[in-house]
């Protein structure tokens, strides 16, 4: 099963930084969750929000803002946000689940896993909009996509097949055995997300899930995979 690191380690690290994307690798993350945007000179940033109002000592849009502009910003612990270039040449071994925050950043990352197959092969595009998964798809026919769904209802299957995604982020309320078998048998993998605990993670387990989201890595063993 893959324990991915929600921002990193987000429970107890700044998130979206390389700090807290090390202590989740540190602490058995074999994936990192991150974000991705696009600064107002066309650099693929990673920061959830639209804003860096919440997540730095700074204020002002992501997209009006350039990289120098950015780089300034204490994103916690003196930590900078960081580029998805930094990241990939700092986290050279792990798995990414990087998340389109922005259409901007479509093409930016398709051009950047073309360039580099390893990377391709071990980076996991998602979103909760399949007009994004779609434009990646199209942009880059190789990727591998996958569609968050905040809520798992029913309809998961016919929404993730919309996107022409392969896996599907489900809410893990509500989430049962038998309907992670079902979307498995249908050829998606499923991750389950959030599992904050050992207890939620004991329950993804059961489930039969493929992989995990945590905001709380060194909460979680590998002993309970």
């Amino acid at each position: 099963m893959i324990i991915t690191g929600h921002r990193g380690a987000l429970g107890i690290e700044p998130e979206n930084t390389l700090r807290s994307f090390r202590r989740a690798i540190a602490d058995g993350c074999t994936e990192i969750e991150l974000d991705l945007r696009v600064s107002a000179d066309g650099e693929l940033v990673i920061i959830h929000d639209a804003t860096v109002d919440r997540t730095t000592n700074g204020s002002g849009e992501v997209a009006a803002l350039t990289l120098a502009q950015l780089r300034i910003l204490d994103a916690g612990q003196g930590e900078r946000i960081p580029t998805w270039a930094d990241t990939v040449a700092a986290l050279a071994a792990v798995r990414f689940q990087a998340e389109i925050k922005a259409s901007a950043a479509v093409p930016l990352l398709a051009d950047s896993l073309r360039a580099d197959p390893e990377l391709a092969a071990r980076t996991l595009v998602t979103s909760f909009h399949p007009d994004i998964l779609l434009a990646v798809r199209r942009a880059f026919p190789g990727v591998t996509t996958g569609r968050i769904f905040g809520r798992t209802t029913p309809d998961v299957l016919a929404l993730a097949r919309e996107a022409e995604a392969t896996w599907a982020l489900c809410g893990i309320t509500g989430l049962t055995s038998a309907f992670v078998a079902e979307l498995q048998a249908a050829g998606l993998s499923v991750t389950a997300w959030p599992v904050p605990d050992p207890a939620t993670l004991a329950q993804a387990v059961a489930l039969g899930v493929d992989g995990v989201t945590t905001d709380n890595p060194h909460l979680l063993t590998r002993s309970n995979v």
